[in-house]
């Protein structure tokens, strides 16, 4: 299994046991290694932050970006409103009239929805990177997935 598959489906796992009962610490230790999952998912997947601007945008195309914006404006809220639950001196701290730890809930949960529809338009791109079982693409090999995406994402 390449690196970025294993990274995927070890981000799966930590989301999981995220949502179980389980010791605080457990949790903290657990979403720390997530940020950590989370940054080198965002890295693998950096052309794709590099093709935003490029291209014409479809229906498809703008709620992929959506999803994808969703998902990671609710995961930098989660991790925040974490960190500041996670400190003593910012315990029983209020942002308005909500605790930081109904934010860090309610964000969570939301990070969880824009998690599914995530993997459901992703879900041909991590399929077909399975079947493929390959270690490495080449540049050519690269060069020619991003054409053949941009032209169907472009129909």
């Amino acid at each position: 299994m390449n690196k970025k598959i294993t990274v995927d489906v070890l981000m799966f796992i930590a989301i999981i046991v995220e949502f179980l009962s389980l010791p605080i610490i457990i949790h903290e230790i657990v979403g720390i290694g997530l940020i950590f999952l989370i940054a080198l998912h965002i890295n693998y997947n950096k052309r794709y932050f590099k093709a935003i601007r490029k291209g014409k945008y479809n229906l498809k195309r703008t709620f992929e970006l959506i999803v994808n914006l969703g998902l990671l404006v609710s995961l930098l809220i989660t991790i925040i409103s974490g960190i500041f639950t996670s400190q003593k001196s910012f315990k029983g701290k209020k942002i308005g009239k909500y605790d930081i730890k109904h934010i860090h809930k309610s964000s969570s949960i939301i990070s969880l929805v824009f998690l599914a529809l995530h993997l459901g338009v992703t879900h041909k791109k991590l399929l077909r990177e399975l079947k493929k079982g390959k270690k490495k693409p080449n540049k050519k090999e690269t060069k020619n997935e991003i054409k053949k995406e941009t032209k169907i994402e472009n129909k």
